[in-house]
């Protein structure tokens, strides 16, 4: 019943002020996908095309797939990181990064619960998964938030899989500036030392997947990948909801 007023209520105040799409500005037609009409939502870009088996990173051909040893990528080879393997659900582009930019810096905490579903509805998970951990946010971001984004991604994939998921065991332990704003070497300086385990016992022989709203230079779920191996984690994949390339 109560949805129903809810629904009802919505359909009252859509038609004195009709809702636009942030994206294309047309009339947004669905109540539980805000500020994106449904065209934009079913227009998100899937990854597809041979990546490395490792980071993720697209390979221009199959060509240069076939001579890539194991199907891992030359920076790979040469820097291996931390986590096991990387990879995203869409592309950081398009209506999808609106999308994303609409949950993070509106911010839009409703955004949470569709796109944390798409994610779920779209992911590859390994069976054997013991824990999902999504990428802390520092405490004052967090207040100035209200939510962290990933952890709202990790409650939807741990509704859809069943898998147990843990929100206070990663910490950021000091601020740092947005990754956005800064350049592939910034980044990785910008994070370095940035996140610790409150509980690292609990990470021990433990299958991760570390999970992040979107994927750019990798430096942050490559230093949260290495805090976690570091405590003992058996394996650690990173896995977004986007990634830019």
């Amino acid at each position: 019943m109560m949805s129903r007023i809810i629904l009802f209520s919505n359909s009252i105040l859509n038609s004195i002020f009709p809702t636009r799409c942030s994206h294309c500005n047309s009339l947004v037609d669905d109540f539980s996908t805000p500020y994106l009409c449904s065209s934009c939502w079913n227009d998100f870009s899937f990854i597809e095309g041979p990546a490395c088996a490792r980071c993720g990173r697209l390979f221009e051909s199959e060509e240069t797939l076939r001579h890539s040893p194991e199907h891992i990528c030359g920076v790979c080879r040469l820097h291996p990181p931390h986590f096991d393997q990387a990879f995203a659900v869409g592309y950081f582009e398009g209506s999808l990064r609106e999308a994303i930019h609409q949950y993070k810096y509106r911010p839009c905490r409703a955004l949470g619960k569709p796109l944390g579903k798409w994610m779920a509805q779209h992911i590859r998970l390994l069976a054997n998964v013991d824990v999902l951990i999504p990428v802390p946010l520092y405490v004052m971001r967090l207040k100035k938030r209200g939510f962290n984004q990933s952890l709202l991604l990790v409650y939807e994939i741990h509704k859809a899989f069943e898998i147990p998921f843990s929100y206070d065991n990663l910490l950021r332990i000091r601020p740092t500036r947005a990754q956005i704003e800064l350049s592939g070497e910034e980044r990785v300086k910008n994070v370095a030392g940035a996140f610790d385990l409150r509980y690292p016992g609990r990470i021990a022989e433990k299958n991760v997947v570390l999970i992040d709203d979107v994927f750019t230079s990798g430096a942050t779920m490559n230093e949260c990948s290495r805090v976690l191996k570091k405590a003992g984690a058996s394996q650690v994949i990173a896995c977004t909801l986007a990634r830019a390339f």
